[in-house]
């Protein structure tokens, strides 16, 4: 079976700036974003830009539990379109500093095709 090879460039899916999950994202947060720098001399990409940006998101707990005695959480926090969040960032809600865990996801509605928000899965910082 051949292999189907597109020449067409990929086109973000259009944004949604008035949804009704926007009404839930009123909690002021910080994100925390930085980009790495190019190669040091142990191979490392040390952090060569970070800038804070100021947002609202909505955050609901995902996961709590205890293994050994060590306390572990994950959390969801959904950003409007267009706040730059990747899996190298934090983000501070209510005082609070959490960890991005993965990559976040840019949520796309079934039906009408747009981007409604971005979901990110974050962790306490200890």
């Amino acid at each position: 079976m051949g292999r189907v090879v597109r020449d067409e460039p990929v086109v973000p899916p259009p944004v949604v700036h008035d949804h009704p999950v926007h009404r839930l994202m009123v909690i002021p947060c910080q994100v925390h974003h930085s980009d790495p720098g190019p190669v040091d001399e142990y191979g490392d990409h040390p952090i060569a830009v970070e800038t804070t940006t100021d947002a609202y998101c909505y955050m609901w707990q995902s996961t709590r539990g205890e293994a050994d005695e060590v306390e572990h959480e994950r959390w969801q926090v959904a950003f409007k379109p267009g706040v730059e969040v990747d899996a190298n960032d934090s983000v501070t809600v209510r005082g609070v500093l959490f960890q991005v865990h993965g990559n976040p996801w840019p949520v796309v509605h079934p039906v009408t095709g747009f981007e409604t928000h971005i979901e990110a899965t974050v962790r306490r910082h200890q």
